[in-house]
């Protein structure tokens, strides 16, 4: 047998052909895995392989930036196939820090890595995201108190937020089983699901902690803000939020609750950008 770019192998009786294989596919001069671990890796933090679809790595299918890739997986090479190495190589880079706002001359750009593109997170991710901001976490049945949806491995356990977010079932070896499209039925039940409602009116969550606090309004909503978009609200949004506790019809609680809700079901809240 031969490996593409190779010789036959000679595979003595005490030699294990696995051996063989993994000794063909990590040689130096095997451009092969590099390119397509490197794509791979560069389309899970991007959204996007620079090879797109990022399992068509046909000389007639080239990538958006070829010599990025070839330097990507040089790199890679050298490195002795270090996957945290190329992982922080590609993380500190400026490419991946740059914005998602867009203008006039990078607003239709999808393959030029011009500016960040909006990704959905997945199921276990934002499931514990919005357990975080509410400081509530998760119950799943079978499974201790306090344990993450990241830390559930068990994919046939029914839990609909998984389901409806595309969490797999991992019948398949194929990444595409993952759903990341985002629905209506997503939106709809993170405006509604009872189970997002109880972790709001917790009396032990976040929300009745900012209730009960000495904070002001203004500080309160810095504070919300914060736990879930990870900034300061604009002049503009803290005029707006600090204006739903003026509302006759609503106490401080219903306040908290209302503007928490509001922020968890935002754009910036659900997508990773």
């Amino acid at each position: 047998a031969a490996g593409l770019g190779a010789g036959p192998a000679m595979i003595g009786e005490d030699v294990s052909r696995r051996t063989v294989l993994a000794a063909w596919m990590t040689k130096t001069t095997n451009p092969f895995l590099a390119r397509m671990l490197v794509n791979r890796l560069w389309a899970h933090y991007f959204g996007r392989g620079l090879a797109d679809p990022i399992d068509d790595m046909r000389s007639t299918n080239p990538a958006s930036n070829e010599p990025l890739l070839n330097m990507l997986a040089d790199r890679f090479i050298e490195n002795g196939f270090d996957v945290k190495k190329i992982t922080k190589f590609i993380l500190t880079s400026r490419v991946y820090q740059l914005s998602s706002d867009v203008n006039q001359s990078n607003e239709l750009d999808e393959q030029n890595f011009s500016h960040a593109r909006w990704k959905a997170m997945s199921a276990e991710v934002l499931l514990d995201a919005i357990s975080q901001a509410t400081g509530i976490s998760e119950s799943f049945n079978g499974w201790p108190e306090g344990y993450r949806a990241i830390q559930v491995w068990d994919n046939r356990m029914p839990n609909y937020f998984f389901r409806i977010f595309g969490k797999p079932r991992r019948v398949s070896v194929c990444e595409c089983e993952r759903g990341t499209e985002p629905s209506i039925a997503q939106a709809l039940h993170l405006m509604n699901a009872p189970e997002t409602m109880s972790k709001l009116r917790s009396r032990f969550g976040a929300v009745r902690r900012l209730v009960e606090s000495n904070l002001s309004e203004s500080e309160i909503v810095d504070e919300l803000y914060l736990s879930t978009l990870s900034r300061f609200p604009t002049t503009d949004e803290r005029e707006l939020m600090v204006g739903v506790f003026d509302d006759p019809a609503s106490s401080r609680q219903t306040a908290v609750e209302d503007i928490l809700w509001t922020l968890i079901n935002t754009r910036e809240f659900v997508f990773n950008h």
